[in-house]
C-alpha cells in the first residue's frame, strides 16, 4: 500500500516527523516551515488519511490507524530512528506509536503540543453538538478554530481555517477523526518510553491546559516536562511561528513556565 502523502522540509541529517491535528491538513505547519533548521534536520509532515495529498485515502479514521500509517511512512523512507512531534490530535497518535510495541524503541523524542491525551477528550452534550456539527459546516470548522485559541484571532483567522479546513479534509475525516480524539482510549497501550517528552500547552488554549497535560498525559511518561507557548492558543504553528519552529529545532527547549 502507498504510504500517506507528505511534505519535506530540509535535509539534515536528523528526522523529524510532524502529526497534524483534527480540522486541516499539514499546512497548519506551513507558517513555521520558514524558521526551520533544514541543515541540521529533515522534517517531514504527513497527511493522515482524509487529508490534503491523502485526501482520497480512505480507511477507519482511528487513532491506531494514524500510528500505523506514520510508522509505515517512516518504514518507505527508510527511518531507523526519529523524532516524533504531534499537535492537537496529531499528539493523540504520537503518544500510541512513540510508547506501544509497534514503533519497538524507533522514537527518540516526543513533542507534544497542545496535544489530546491518550485517553482521548469526550466531550459534553452541548460540545458534541457544537464539534460535531463542524463535519458539514466549514463556518463551524472556522468557529471551532477560533474557540480553541480563545476567541482571540478575530473572524479573518476563523474565516481562513474555515476555507483551509474545507479545501484540506473532507467530511468523512472530520466526522471519523472527531469520534477518535474525543473517544478513543488508547493510553493502556502506552509502555515504557526512554526517550524524553516534552509537552507544551499554549497559553490561551481554553481546552487542553497545563492543569489536563499535568492529569492526563504526564503520569503515562516518567520524566516528562511541561512547558508554556506565549502567545499561543492550540496552534502554536500558526500563532507563534518562529517560537514553534524553535521547539523543532531545538529538542532541549522547553519553554516559559517549565515544570519538571
Amino acid at each position: 500500500m502507498e504510504p500517506l502523502g507528505y511534505t519535506t522540509v530540509g535535509s539534515g541529517p536528523r528526522k523529524v516527523m510532524a502529526a497534524h491535528t483534527w480540522l486541516a491538513d499539514h499546512r497548519t505547519y506551513a507558517p513555521m516551515m520558514a524558521f526551520l533548521d533544514g541543515t541540521a534536520a529533515t522534517f517531514v509532515f504527513p497527511d493522515f488519511r482524509g487529508y490534503g495529498r491523502s485526501r482520497d485515502r480512505d480507511g477507519a479514521f482511528s487513532v491506531r490507524e494514524m500510528g500505523e500509517d506514520m510508522l509505515a511512512l517512516a518504514d518507505h523512507l527508510g527511518w531507523e530512528h526519529f523524532d516524533l512531534v504531534g499537535n492537537s490530535m496529531g499528539g493523540q497518535a504520537a503518544q500510541l506509536l512513540a510508547g506501544s510495541p509497534l514503533a519497538a524503541g524507533r522514537i527518540d523524542s516526543l513533542t507534544l503540543l497542545c496535544s489530546v491525551p491518550a485517553s482521548g477528550f469526550p466531550l459534553d452534550e452541548q460540545g458534541a453538538a457544537f464539534f460535531g456539527a463542524a463535519a458539514d459546516s466549514a463556518d463551524v470548522r472556522g468557529q471551532c478554530a477560533s474557540a480553541v485559541t480563545g476567541g482571540r484571532l478575530g473572524p479573518a483567522f476563523a474565516a481562513w481555517m474555515a476555507g483551509l479546513s474545507q479545501e484540506s479534509a473532507t467530511r468523512q475525516a472530520i466526522a471519523g477523526y472527531l469520534r477518535a480524539w474525543t473517544t478513543e482510549d488508547i493510553s493502556q497501550e502506552i509502555g515504557d518510553f526512554a526517550g524524553a517528552v516534552r509537552i507544551f500547552v499554549g497559553a490561551f488554549d481554553p481546552v487542553l491546559t497545563a492543569e489536563v497535560a499535568a492529569e492526563r498525559i504526564r503520569p503515562l511518561f516518567s520524566g516528562a516536562t511541561i512547558g508554556t507557548i506565549p502567545g499561543a492558543g492550540h496552534y502554536p504553528s500558526l500563532e507563534t511561528p518562529a517560537y514553534a519552529a524553535a521547539i523543532l529545532n531545538t529538542p532541549e527547549l522547553t519553554g516559559a513556565g517549565h515544570a519538571s
